[in-house]
């Protein structure tokens, strides 16, 4: 079964391409805008598709900021609102699952790692993450909290058992360094089980 899968930001607007397969195939974290630095202990402010050391974009994600742990500033807001009132193009990453079969998942995971072993944590930054579901104007049902990822901790994403061709998942993400410096030890992955 010919299975492909997909990395954009949370609107669809921008596509993350895989791993070293061409240019733009790294998703940025930073401060005010493109290029500014996130002060330790806060978090980003801005989310871009960068090059694999953060020197050249290609277009803005959603971006998603930590306010509490179970609130998050979306876009420049002042005002934060809680995760389940967050709607999925406001989110980090949609990760869309094609096959040319119909098929549902389970065991669906993500995590943070050091771009070397997915057992690996991350170097020099924390990371936390929440599955949103919220495709229209009621409440969601996704994550009420978020969740530290780190190598072996990952977010475990809802099951999708129902068979169909396109499977969705709706990521927020939000990192602050915990030291000065530039941070590309960080990479993601997801898996998924297919039913």
């Amino acid at each position: 079964m010919a299975t492909t899968i997909d990395w954009f930001g949370g609107d669809a607007a921008n596509e993350i391409v895989p791993a070293e397969s061409g240019e733009f195939d790294t998703l940025g974290f930073f401060g005010a805008a493109f290029g500014f630095s996130i002060r330790v202990g806060e978090y980003n402010n801005t989310c871009r598709v960068t090059n694999d050391n953060g020197t050249a974009e290609n277009g803005q994600i959603p971006n998603l900021r930590f306010a509490n742990i179970s609130g998050a500033f979306v876009a420049s807001d002042l005002i934060a609102r809680e995760l389940l009132e967050i709607d999925d193009d406001e989110t980090t990453l949609r990760i869309r699952l094609q096959t040319d079969g119909l098929v549902g998942t389970q065991n669906s995971a993500f995590r943070a790692f050091d771009r070397v072993s997915i057992a690996n944590a991350p170097s020099g930054v924390t990371v936390k993450a929440a599955e949103i579901r919220k495709p229209d104007p009621v409440r969601g049902s996704g994550n009420t909290n978020w969740t530290d990822i780190a190598g072996a901790t990952d977010l475990g994403l809802f099951d999708q058992v129902a068979a169909s061709s396109v499977h969705e998942w709706f990521v927020g993400l939000t990192v602050s360094p915990d030291s000065i410096g530039e941070k590309t030890d960080l990479g993601f992955y997801f898996e998924t089980e297919f039913l």
